[in-house]
């Protein structure tokens, strides 16, 4: 997977749709993400390849 290499801002990502996320939504979206970071940091992440993903939910994601 490559690198992000540039952060976008918050209104950039919501410039897409016209107007910035509901609060609620914003705030769970940050509660996710940093969960899931901190579990990346302590190496308590386990990644799937593509085909894996498909065959559980089942359909062709190929």
């Amino acid at each position: 997977m490559s690198e992000l290499k540039e952060h976008p801002d918050l209104e950039y990502i919501a410039s897409g749709v016209g107007e910035a996320p509901a609060p609620e939504h914003d705030a769970w979206v940050r509660r996710t993400v940093e969960s899931r970071l901190a579990k990346k940091k302590t190496g308590n992440t386990a990644y799937r390849n593509l085909d894996e993903v498909a065959a559980e939910f089942g359909f062709d994601a190929r």
